[in-house]
């Protein structure tokens, strides 16, 4: 009978047991992400990155993407943009989209951060979650095989995406590809819609091929104003070589009322590129008179530069455009008379000339001016300042 007593009590114990365990069994965190709202409601930051710490455990989606932004922005917790990473990828791992958007941007800011090569994961997985920026920039490499094996389909892919986003950069190489039938079927009118778009948001790049579009009517109907228009907008804006197209443009007659000065520096470019006919038309200016010819003359011949080096010419230009009142050819002659290069040494004549380009503004005309005088008497500086004086007053009685 007892150790029937005894058998009962051991299976009232042991049940109690099974009880007990089923009771405290961890069952997952006692907070919900309410309690993170109400916490942060009232302020309390602290508890809020508690609550939210507990519940990621549990692979929380919302608690996850919620600790990843302030992480991301050192709110309630040291500043840590590779953790906001992590967290953010669990987030959108576990089916949270709007995590998407912060991870793309981060991935964005770390790719372009480092160094070129280290940034092509990130930036890759920026372009993967649609990164216009990121795409135009993987497409790029992808097209040229920068850090990258060299894909012209994922190129032309992610550039297409870029571009339809609206990245002047990928529509410039989009329309770069299309020129050239890198990746794709050559397709002018596509070639020019691209550079067009791109250049219209204000990407010098683009501009001077939208004007070559133009010029020679491809993919497009011809339009010599709008080629000017489009050439124009990327010299101004410094575009390397597109003096060069304006210089032949002005020697076919196409372009007309330049500034002398401008339309000189222009044809002398296309001097440079041996285009004949502006070689023609700068020295038939020269011949007339006009000054800024003359000083680009006197530097193509003196360097040799798309014609025939010729000391001699080279200084009857200088002279010419010295005498016309060229700061830039005055200091050139200035150099030459102090120096005995080409005619003979007058370091008076070459006071004169630094004085009158110093005057006239040229950068290191005046501490020429200053060194030359230092070989002068009292009386050779008063004589060069004389002279000096005298050109000026000719002048304005011209």
């Amino acid at each position: 009978m007892n150790r029937i007593v005894l058998g009962i009590g051991a299976l009232v114990l042991v049940a109690v047991g099974v009880v007990t365990l089923f009771l405290t069994r961890d069952t997952g965190p006692d907070v919900t992400m309410e309690d993170a709202e109400v916490a942060y409601a009232r302020g309390d930051i602290a508890t809020v990155v508690n609550i939210l710490t507990e519940l990621i455990a549990e692979d929380e989606p919302l608690a996850l993407y919620r600790l990843g932004l302030m992480t991301r922005d050192g709110e309630g917790v040291s500043q840590d943009r590779d953790r906001a990473v992590s967290l953010l990828e669990r987030a959108l791992g576990a089916g949270h989209e709007p995590s998407q958007a912060p991870l793309r941007a981060l991935y964005l800011q770390r790719g372009l951060e480092a160094d070129a090569e280290d940034g092509v994961v990130d930036l890759t997985r920026a372009a993967e979650l649609g990164s216009p920026q990121a795409q135009a920039i993987v497409g790029s490499y992808y097209l040229t095989g920068t850090f990258v094996d060299e894909d012209l389909s994922r190129a032309i892919t992610l550039l297409g995406e870029a571009a339809e986003a609206g990245d002047s950069r990928a529509q410039t190489n989009l329309g770069m590809a299309y020129a050239t039938g890198r990746g794709v079927e050559r397709n002018d009118e596509e070639a020019f819609r691209w550079y067009l778009a791109a250049a219209q948001q204000g990407m010098v790049r683009a501009q001077p091929a939208v004007g070559l579009f133009y010029e020679t009517g491809r993919g497009v109907e011809q339009n010599v104003g709008e080629a000017l228009r489009w050439y124009l907008a990327a010299y101004r804006a410094g575009a390397p070589n597109v003096d060069a197209r304006l210089g032949a443009l002005l020697a076919d007659g196409m372009i007309e009322g330049a500034d002398p000065s401008e339309a000189s520096a222009w044809t002398s470019a296309a001097v440079r590129a041996d285009n004949r006919d502006a070689l023609a038309w700068l020295e038939a200016r020269a011949d007339e008179g006009v000054v800024a010819a003359q000083a680009q003359l006197a530097r193509l011949y003196n360097d040799g530069e798309g014609v025939p080096q010729d000391g001699q010419r080279a200084l009857a230009y200088f002279q010419a455009a010295a005498d016309g009142g060229a700061g830039v050819a005055q200091l050139e002659m200035a150099r030459r008379y102090a120096s005995g290069n080409g005619v003979e040494l007058d370091y008076i004549q070459a006071h004169v000339w630094a004085n009158l380009a110093a005057a006239a503004g040229v950068e290191g005309a005046a501490d020429e001016r200053d060194v030359i005088a230092q070989f002068l008497t009292p009386e050779d500086l008063r004589e060069a300042q004389s002279r000096a004086s005298a050109w000026r007053d000719e002048r304005r009685g011209r």
